[in-house]
C-alpha cells in the first residue's frame, strides 16, 4: 500500500511540475545564464535557429523596421556575417517589438542584399520573444545584441560593440567582456 501511495506522489508531483513548467517564463536574462532553445519566432529568411548548438557562436540583434539606429547598423552587421559565415559564427537580426508581419517582409524583400544573414520576425507584445528574451533581459531600447556561446550569455551589448577583434576572441574561447570593450577603444 505505502508502494502505491508513493507511485501516485510521485506521478502527481511529475504531472503538476510538467503542468507548470509549461506555462513559466523566464524571469531574467543576465550574461552567465544558459540558454539552450531559440524562442518561437517566425523564420523568414536563412537557417531556422531551434535549439543552440554548444560549439557555435551566436550573434543575436534585435531590430525593427521603424529603428533608425538598427538599420544604420545592418551593412556593418553584414559584413560581419559575411566574414565569419564559415566560422562557426551564426547571425540573426530578431524583428522585435512589432505586430505588423508584412512590414517587415517587405524591408527584407527592398533590403535583401544587405542582409546576408538569417532573419526572424518575433512578433509584438506579449510574443514568445517578448516573454523570454526581451523583458527578462530588461530591453527597453534597441538595437540589442546578444551574444551566446555554449549555451550560455555571454554579452548583452549594442552591435557596433562587435568587431573582428571580438568575434575571433569568440572563436578562440578567449572573450571576456573587459577584452571586448578594449577592442573597441584600440
Amino acid at each position: 500500500m505505502r508502494k502505491i501511495a508513493v507511485l501516485i506522489f510521485v506521478i502527481t508531483v511529475t504531472a503538476i511540475g510538467s503542468i507548470s513548467a509549461q506555462g513559466l517564463t523566464r524571469e531574467y536574462l543576465d550574461v552567465g545564464d544558459t540558454i539552450n532553445v531559440y524562442p518561437k519566432v517566425e523564420w523568414i529568411k536563412g537557417n531556422a535557429t531551434g535549439k543552440f548548438d554548444r560549439s557555435k557562436v551566436y550573434i543575436v540583434d534585435l531590430w525593427a523596421t521603424w529603428c533608425k539606429p538598427c538599420i544604420a547598423a545592418m551593412p556593418h552587421f553584414n559584413a560581419m556575417a559575411s566574414k565569419f559565415k564559415n566560422r562557426g559564427v551564426v547571425f540573426i537580426a530578431q524583428d522585435v517589438m512589432e505586430d505588423d508581419r508584412q512590414k517587415v517582409l517587405d524591408f527584407l524583400k527592398a533590403n535583401d542584399k544587405m542582409m546576408g544573414f538569417d532573419v526572424a520576425y518575433g512578433g509584438g507584445k506579449g510574443s514568445d520573444f517578448e516573454r523570454e528574451w526581451i523583458k527578462p533581459a530588461g530591453v527597453s531600447a534597441i538595437p540589442q545584441t546578444f551574444v551566446i556561446k555554449g549555451n550560455k550569455l555571454l554579452w548583452q551589448t549594442s552591435p557596433d560593440m562587435i568587431n573582428e577583434a571580438v568575434i575571433e576572441m569568440l572563436i578562440k574561447g578567449d572573450f571576456s567582456i573587459e577584452k571586448a570593450k578594449k577592442s573597441i577603444t584600440n
